[in-house]
């Protein structure tokens, strides 16, 4: 009976506050999560009708605690690898409205990831085995809105091997960031001289080191940084080899084989281009 309630629970699990809010299966994924770190901790699987929507654990410290969640189809990896043989880093994703709404005064945010089948359909079936929940980590929502990187809507991101734009007001903060866990039961250790000092704690970079390295590239050319600054950000990262463009190299190609047509470019330029990206060629479907 009780794992009826859970599943009505996930399906009608759909907010109707003016604050923005994940489609309806990605709020089913963030009640699934939130059933499991309170089965876990020993508190009620499902909170009451009464408890306010800001957050969705109180702690034995007073502290009120949010858990957010993403869903995939792969299992949680610090590090993507895309086609370049480069890896990226894992993020995390919160909507605007809900860090920037007084009114939604949770003091610390739970982030995990729940690893989905292919048929990412609520609440899934007995024979499925590959609903697995990451407890990824945690961080004060201070400094989410302190470090964290606001994205306006149609803002484009890197998804592995694709890229996709956002569809709403984000804010990305990356797992490197957050505070980690030894085992799920620390959650119930946290206390306001924890988040007090999460609060002061000055974070790394909110980007992948791709990224970065892409954004240098683009400063440069805009004559505002030089290679200085690239050669400090690859030494600090250790990436010494080439990242790829978000345009794909054939567009360069296109273009370099234009300006070596006009006489604009040297044949040395051109072959050097050829040495640091590569040029694809159509080889049937």
């Amino acid at each position: 009976m009780l794992f009826l309630v859970n599943v009505k629970y996930v399906k009608s699990h759909i907010n109707t506050t003016g604050a923005e809010r994940g489609s309806s299966e990605e709020q089913g994924f963030g009640a699934l999560a939130e059933i499991v770190v309170r089965n876990q901790l020993g508190l009620d699987d499902i909170k009451g009708e009464d408890h306010p929507l800001a957050f969705d654990i109180l702690l034995p410290s007073g502290i009120k605690a949010d858990i957010k969640c993403r869903g995939g189809s792969l299992k949680f990896q610090e590090g993507y690898i895309s086609n370049d043989g480069l890896p990226r880093e894992a993020k995390h994703n919160f909507f605007a409205r809900q860090v920037y709404d007084d009114n939604l005064d949770t003091d610390i945010y739970i982030l995990t990831h729940l690893e989905t089948p292919a048929d990412r359909i609520l609440p899934g079936t007995a024979r499925q085995r590959k609903w697995n929940l990451y407890l990824c980590g945690w961080v004060s929502k201070t400094r989410v809105k302190r470090e964290g990187v606001y994205l306006p809507r149609g803002s484009l991101t890197e998804q592995g091997r694709t890229w996709f734009t956002y569809r709403g007001q984000e804010i990305e903060f990356y797992n490197r960031n957050l505070n980690g866990f030894s085992s799920i039961r620390d959650i119930l250790t946290i206390d306001k001289y924890d988040v007090a000092k999460d609060e002061a704690r000055e974070g790394g970079l909110n980007l992948t080191t791709v990224d970065a390295i892409r954004i240098i590239y683009d400063l440069i050319g805009r004559g505002i940084l030089t290679e200085k600054q690239l050669e400090y950000v690859q030494a600090k990262s250790g990436f010494k080899q080439d990242v790829k463009p978000i345009l794909h190299p054939n567009q360069y190609f296109h273009l370099l084989k234009w300006l070596k047509k006009n006489d604009q470019i040297t044949t040395e330029q051109f072959e050097h281009a050829f040495k640091r990206m590569t040029e694809e060629h159509f080889e049937g479907i």
